[in-house]
């Protein structure tokens, strides 16, 4: 497996009081953090919550995550690049709020009301900053702001 591989983890235990038959085995997605040097543990991070996991995780409890390439381009609302070859004329509307307009960097996070929120920088003219629940931003780009936060904080361990 690879760094940025979304994948399975095996949950073993059954807590008193749950049916071993019934439980759900497999518990995630997960993403793929960081691989050790001998390639068998690896560090996760959770895909919804964005936390990571204290421990590293041995490979033989991982499993490849099969995620419907269909299902995610239309629970985040992308067009693949293919039909973005010819994209139509843009629509000049006075309401901006509508326009779509892709994501360049996501610069931090915050809880709001119990609702996730990310400062994002627009890939626009201006380079605005908006802050947007988490549900407007893809999983992608949310990914990326994690992976960089991660290096940033290697970084500053470093030069301690």
């Amino acid at each position: 497996m690879q760094v940025g591989e979304k994948v399975l983890m095996k949950d073993p235990t059954t807590k008193i009081g749950e049916c071993s038959k019934l439980k759900k085995r497999w518990k995630g997605p997960y993403m793929v953090v960081e691989r050790s040097s001998d390639g068998l543990s690896y560090k996760l991070r959770h895909c919804e919550t964005g936390k990571e996991l204290r421990s590293h995780i041995h490979a033989n409890r991982l499993k490849k995550f099969n995620d419907d390439r269909d299902a995610f381009f239309t629970k985040h609302n992308i067009v693949p690049k293919s039909i973005l070859d010819n994209p139509p004329s843009p629509i000049k509307d006075d309401d901006t709020d509508t326009d779509w307009c892709p994501i360049k960097q996501i610069l931090n996070r915050k809880t709001q009301n119990g609702t996730e929120m990310f400062l994002v920088r627009w890939d626009d003219r201006q380079g605005s900053t908006s802050w947007v629940p988490a549900e407007d931003v893809t999983d992608f780009a949310i990914q990326q702001y994690y992976k960089e936060k991660e290096v940033r904080k290697r970084k500053r361990r470093r030069r301690r």
